[in-house]
């Protein structure tokens, strides 16, 4: 549909200028209705009021014979063609008439009956329309006779259609105006609205051309969680393209030596048996290399757009698993994990990271390994303790240094624990190692709790 393609901006003004004209339509078609019911009440009253003029003026003789003075109190009755005319009848017959219609004939309605009125429209030979009260009248004289009359009041339909002609014209000039006005306010209101997410996307282009890197922090607060989630986004993405390179130029590096060692093997010995040996050994250090660098590459790392994962759920997995793997060992496995421990990680990595973990601490325990899950405010820790020979003291820092590469691991530890390294430092968390109750290697993992 062409709607949906509109931007939003014109769509808002769509919307408003529908509704404002529907409710501008609606105002003035109440108001005019409102008006007209008004006018006619009043037209109504005032008829009224002219016949309780004229029996004020009237006066009866003894012989019912109708009297009424030359002058009476509304002025438009002396006048001819006024617009305003009144008659009085008995039975058939005109007993008087205002002076103001003079040369004009009016079929009047028949008598309505005793204090009874009858509102009518009377049309005149030259076509000019009258609105009519006919009011009933018995008048009885002293001798008991009773003398029925009918007051005839009609006032020209013209001179209030003019009126509320006018009276429309006026609801619409002015009604027309104010929407007029208040669409142009609107209008600038909704672009002054609008302003921080036509900035957004100002910004957004820049990004996208290189201008700048991130989006500013300077937007109303209904804005304001887009463009962190906008900004954790490109700081999520700069990450991976920084892991990316950094992936590359160190399996680069690390390609060296065994391409070397093998380089060299091929032209110094003449022992096939040798040679195939050093290669078979250098091809599998370069498989190794190839899976860290793609493994430390494909990881996620912190980010509040990923859904929340249960670590206590997949702790219980890999348990399960080396439950079955290492049977043979009888290991007993104690493990306290609260039931909100939940991050904003990827599976994925997470799999991996405690899958390293739990395998070094169920393959190099005696017979026993402790997992606790602590939940803080602002961290998660993860505690892996076994009981084994531990990590050699002078090797201690090496393993858990931030950006050691695979080729300068401990010897032992293997591909694991640099995988685990890069996965903590990808999410800016920390591992620590220290000696615990069990006496063997005690892993302390913090990731931040987002």
């Amino acid at each position: 549909m062409i709607i949906n393609k509109l931007s939003l901006s014109k769509r808002l003004l769509f919307a408003v200028s529908f509704v404002l004209t529907a409710f501008l339509g609606l105002s003035a078609f109440s108001l005019n209705n409102a008006y007209l019911a008004s006018a006619d009440s009043a037209q109504q009253k005032r008829l009224k009021n002219y016949i309780y003029t004229l029996l004020t003026a009237a006066d009866f003789d003894e012989s019912g014979n109708l009297l009424m003075p030359d002058d009476l109190a509304e002025p438009l009755f002396s006048t001819p063609n006024s617009g305003l005319y009144a008659q009085i009848v008995s039975g058939r017959q005109i007993v008087w008439q205002s002076p103001s219609l003079l040369g004009r004939f009016i079929a009047l309605p028949e008598h309505p009956g005793a204090s009874k009125e009858l509102l009518s429209t009377l049309e005149l030979e030259s076509g000019v329309k009258l609105l009519n009260l006919a009011f009933g009248i018995v008048w009885e004289n002293e001798q008991g006779q009773e003398f029925a009359y009918t007051i005839n009041v009609s006032e020209d339909l013209n001179t209030i259609n003019q009126q509320k002609a006018e009276f429309q014209r006026s609801l619409w000039y002015w009604l027309g105006g104010t929407g007029i006005m208040l669409l142009i306010v609107q209008m600038m209101i909704l672009r002054w609205g609008l302003r921080p997410l036509h900035t957004v996307a100002i910004e957004l282009n820049a990004i996208e051309s290189g201008d700048q890197s991130r989006l500013s922090s300077d937007y109303p607060k209904e804005l304001n969680q887009l463009t962190q989630n906008i900004n954790a986004l490109l700081d999520h993405e700069q990450s991976r393209r920084e892991r990316y390179k950094n992936s590359l130029a160190d399996l680069a590096h690390s390609l060296k030596t065994p391409l070397a060692v093998f380089r060299g093997e091929l032209e110094s010995s003449s022992d096939i048996v040798h040679v195939k040996e050093t290669g078979h050994e250098q091809l599998d250090r370069i498989a190794s290399l190839v899976d860290y660098q793609l493994q430390r590459a494909a990881t996620e790392g912190q980010s509040s757009l990923l859904a929340p994962v249960s670590l206590g759920e997949i702790i219980h997995k890999i348990l399960d698993s080396l439950d079955k793997v290492y049977q043979a060992k009888n290991i007993r496995c104690q493990y306290d994990i609260q039931r909100d421990a939940f991050i904003h990680a990827d599976t994925g990595d997470m799999y991996e990271l405690l899958g390293n973990l739990l395998e070094n601490a169920y393959k190099y325990c005696n017979d026993q390994v402790d997992v606790t899950v602590i939940t803080h405010i602002d961290i998660i820790e993860i505690r892996i303790e076994d009981n084994g020979n531990g990590i050699p003291e002078h090797a201690q820092k090496d393993i858990i240094k931030r950006g050691k590469r695979i080729d300068t691991q401990v010897e032992g530890q293997g591909l694991g624990l640099a995988i685990v390294s890069d996965i903590i430092e990808a999410y800016q968390g920390e591992i620590l190692l220290k000696t615990g109750r069990l006496g063997g290697a005690y892993f302390i993992v913090q990731l931040p709790n987002q």
